[in-house]
């Protein structure tokens, strides 16, 4: 490593265009990169490097690629924004990223990022409005806003996400379409068994109260209960060799599991 600084450091690289120094276990960023002023392409992947010292990126104005993947990063510095006019390409996949990393959002004319296996649990809308992004990778991601479901969809419905969170933000919709996942005698079966149990069981129970409702008893929540059941009722339970498709009233949210797996999807 000191002695790759060194070559940085005496061999005159100001027109150097594309410097690759992956696979070399370095824990320090190479202060001598802001020399190259001209570079255009920056591979620093499969290091371990930690932090990115504030300063570098305002003297890389050309830089169109970057590549810092798999490394020990858990932020960016803020000067990276000093790129927003020619980085079109950003791998940071493979970090310790918690929070998504804000110069980012400057980056007007950024093309393609990934950001798969680091520890986001939410990505910023901002990153998704601009119109220059084509392609985006965020799996590995404990992602909760937008689910990870959603991410794999693409960028559009990323969009779709946010686009309907913002226009649906005044009006609560409980409804979830449900799907769980599994293989044969898992026991989808056996869920579908017990959610039409649990229906006619409360469909008893409701026409028991309607029909000996008291003078003193106002009807209205045992009608409002009974129409929310009927409605419930009215959506087709299927099962197929691997699915289970249930509609009904519920909190919408979006989850996953392992092994006999659910997908909730707010409709």
């Amino acid at each position: 490593q000191e002695s790759k600084r060194s070559s940085l450091q005496t061999f005159p690289l100001c027109k150097l265009k594309k410097l690759i120094l992956s696979k070399n276990e370095i824990v320090d960023f190479p202060n001598e990169i802001q020399r190259l002023v001209c570079l255009e392409k920056l591979e620093l992947n499969q290091n371990q490097i930690r932090v990115i010292p504030e300063g570098i990126f305002s003297h890389l104005p050309k830089l169109k690629h970057l590549r810092l993947n798999n490394n020990r990063l858990g932020a960016l510095p803020r000067d990276l924004a000093a790129c927003r006019g020619s980085l079109q390409y950003l791998n940071i996949s493979n970090n310790l990223f918690r929070t998504f990393p804000q110069p980012v959002l400057q980056l007007a004319n950024l093309q393609e990022l990934h950001v798969q296996n680091n520890a986001l649990r939410q990505l910023p809308k901002e990153l998704f409005q601009g119109q220059s992004l084509k392609m985006f990778k965020a799996n590995g991601n404990p992602l909760r806003e937008p689910p990870s479901e959603v991410c794999a969809g693409g960028i559009q419905q990323i969009l779709n996400y946010f686009n309907q969170l913002q226009h649906g933000s005044g009006q609560e919709d409980k409804r979830v379409k449900t799907m769980f996942l599994g293989a044969s005698l898992a026991g989808k079966s056996d869920i579908m068994s017990k959610i039409a149990a649990m229906l006619v069981e409360r469909k008893n129970n409701l026409a028991h109260f309607i029909n000996n409702l008291e003078d003193s008893e106002e009807p209205e929540f045992y009608v409002d209960q009974w129409e929310r059941l009927k409605e419930m009722e009215s959506h087709m339970l299927t099962v197929g060799p691997r699915l289970l498709w249930i509609c009904c009233s519920y909190q919408g949210s979006w989850a996953s599991s392992q092994g006999l797996g659910c997908l909730h999807k707010p409709i």
